[in-house]
């Protein structure tokens, strides 16, 4: 199989092993799927070809989780349960988490287009099963294009991983690889979402690894930018002597991102920025507010404003005093760990 672009290969080591699995897997689950009414595509890493190869393989050889896109013209009954099944056969198999998405239909194709994950798919995915509905359906949308929200989305997420990354080392939790996966990702969110926001987000990484190393952004940053970019080639579960100075170093790269992506403000006036930034690209909408009340059963009034922007970018905001202390006990009935399993 070969994806869009016509690479030919999944990691970007082009590692045989793992080629040869990946190979293997996705002709299984397209002759499992044989007279399905949806269509599925590989995306994530593995779809681009650049996935990575763990350099310690006692916990299998594959690292990154397997991403699949559903498609269809119209919902399929049965769909869920169908790829819930393959999911579990796959994770026991290849030791990773195997996601399938939600069925996306036509409309959610093009109503979801300008998101980064989608544009990110449009860029690089392998068809597995079915009529390629991407292809046909998704418009190609340039990286100067790309909504300012998203680059507040690609924060929470990075940032909420690099807080149960914190919690873990302050636990003495022995999951090297949740804690690096979770870390090495926020650097690389980090710098990545700065990129969006300035509307000169490069969509290779060996690209945007070149643009950061020749920035003005200080070396020890640019370091961890390089090491990230490494471990997604090829992960080594090893842990750094001093985890706590790593976290909070990663931490300071991080909150410099959430003041920069406005416009390099301060902490105080990084929601009102953040909400100008999202109304002068024409982020801002009742549709918004009212999604914001339906999805998170509460009524805010005096602040109505701020949530008449994407969810994803008002609660970014929310991720930098949180990241002030490395957590040992996150509040996950708190309203930042609930709204991130919400909107995220």
């Amino acid at each position: 199989m070969q994806n869009v672009n016509g690479h030919k290969i999944f990691t970007a080591s082009g590692d045989e092993r793992a080629e040869r699995l990946l190979e293997k897997v996705l002709l299984e689950i397209r002759e499992t799927l044989s007279g399905s009414d949806f269509s599925v595509v590989l995306g994530g890493s593995y779809g681009r070809g650049n996935g990575g190869v763990r350099v310690d393989s006692s916990n299998g050889i594959l690292y990154n989780d397997l991403d699949f896109f559903v498609f269809g013209r119209r919902k399929s009954a049965g769909a869920a349960e169908k790829l819930d099944a393959i999911a579990k056969k796959y994770e026991h198999q290849l030791k990773v988490d195997v996601d399938f998405s939600r069925l996306m239909t036509v409309r959610d194709i093009k109503n979801n287009a300008p998101r980064l994950m989608m544009q990110e798919l449009k860029r690089g995915y392998v068809p597995v099963y079915g009529e390629d509905l991407l292809k046909e359906y998704l418009a190609e949308i340039p990286a100067d294009q790309l909504p300012f929200s998203e680059a507040c989305r690609l924060l929470l997420n990075r940032g909420m991983g690099l807080l149960l990354a914190g919690e873990k080392i302050s636990q003495g939790s022995p999951d090297s690889d949740f804690i690096l996966r979770n870390i090495y990702k926020a650097i690389l969110g980090a710098c990545d979402a700065m990129l969006i926001a300035d509307g000169i987000y490069l969509w290779k990484i060996d690209e945007r690894l070149e643009f950061i190393e020749k920035s003005d952004l200080p070396d020890t940053w640019k370091t961890l930018y390089r090491e990230a970019v490494a471990f997604k080639s090829s992960p080594d579960r090893k842990l750094k002597d001093d985890m706590i100075a790593f976290w909070n170093s990663v931490r300071d790269l991080f909150q410099f991102a959430l003041r920069s992506i406005p416009g390099s403000v301060e902490y105080k006036d990084l929601r009102s920025e953040i909400y100008k930034r999202c109304r002068k690209g024409g982020e801002t909408s009742l549709k918004n507010y009212i999604k914001y009340c339906i999805k998170s059963c509460t009524l805010p009034l005096g602040d109505w404003k701020y949530h008449t922007i994407p969810a994803a970018a008002l609660l970014a905001a929310e991720i930098y005093p949180a990241l002030d202390n490395m957590p040992d006990h996150l509040d996950r009935q708190g309203k930042l760990y609930r709204h991130w399993l919400i909107f995220n």
